[in-house]
């Protein structure tokens, strides 16, 4: 800074240079985001069109007539091989949230037992827990599914849900933010005469917060975009969740694929869990940025 206010080159340079960086990183965030979001503002678009001007070339972003009974055609017509999607929506809501609900308690309970007790393969069984996660998940079908048919789950809406209820990296992020709980607070109510189970409900189970909630996050949104395993474990059309029910468009009937019904289908089918996201995402981003200060 010279004696007259002004800022020197040196320094103009320097705040250049970082406004150059900032806008380059900005424009790389745009150029990401409109790719993201051209499929599905064109989604959306069609599910308001009339058939004919679904695929259309150029495409026309504005429907020249909008057709909202799309939607109610979508979610309560039986064009699905007989079905609602309006069904299968509710499939979907019901196994992801069972799902989410159960991940919640089995992965901070375990995690409290990684994060708070010292047992000998402590360490060495979370990582090889977490590096399960690594394994492509096709490697896994085949064993996965001799599990669940010994368990007598396959065509039912449990074999969605019990292999996924708990897994390496939910654990480890219940872990990882449990470990940022004074251990004073444990020992004092060990002390005071409490069970561990009364720990966990009273004292982890409150201020685990942002752990739940990034928890419920990545299980909801994990359970609703399944494809492959329902179509491996369902073989009954009226267990199927929404990302299946979406192929059956027209089976069953005149074998004719509407495609605006069709992406007014796919526009609902993505509600529930972008709702679900919108409430959670200020816990959610909290819980991710207190987890990356936490070592060990």
């Amino acid at each position: 800074m010279r004696t007259d206010g002004t800022p020197s080159r040196s320094m103009r340079s320097i705040r250049a240079t970082r406004t150059a960086s900032l806008t380059a990183k900005y424009a790389v965030l745009l150029i990401y985001s409109a790719f993201s979001l051209v499929p599905f503002l064109w989604m959306v678009s069609a599910g308001f069109k009339r058939p004919e001007d679904v695929l259309t070339v150029p495409v026309k972003w504005i429907p020249p007539e909008f057709v909202p009974r799309n939607f109610y055609e979508a979610l309560f017509d039986e064009r699905f091989a007989g079905f609602t999607f309006a069904r299968f929506l509710w499939n979907s809501l019901f196994v992801a949230t069972i799902t989410t609900l159960l991940a919640i308690v089995l992965a901070t309970a375990v995690g409290y037992g990684f994060a708070k007790f010292r047992f000998r393969g402590n360490t060495a069984t979370m990582w090889t827990l977490l590096g399960t996660t690594l394994l492509p998940f096709s490697s896994v079908v085949i064993p996965l599914y001799l599990v669940v048919r010994q368990m007598n789950l396959l065509d039912t809406q449990w074999a969605l849900i019990v292999p996924f209820a708990i897994s390496g990296v939910t654990i480890f992020v219940a872990r990882q933010f449990i470990k940022g709980i004074p251990d004073a607070l444990i020992d004092s109510a060990r002390i005071d005469g409490a069970t561990e189970m009364q720990i966990y409900r009273r004292i982890i189970i409150p201020l685990s917060g942002p752990a739940i909630t990034t928890v419920g996050v990545m299980t909801f949104l994990f359970s609703w975009s399944q494809f492959l395993w329902p179509l491996i474990v369902e073989s009954s059309q009226s267990n199927y969740t929404a990302p299946l029910g979406l192929s059956l468009l027209g089976l069953g009937s005149t074998f004719n694929i509407d495609y605006s019904i069709w992406m007014a289908a796919a526009t609902l089918s993505t509600i529930p869990p972008l709702i679900f996201f919108l409430i959670l995402q200020g816990p959610y981003l909290r819980g991710l940025e207190a987890m990356s200060g936490i070592k060990g």
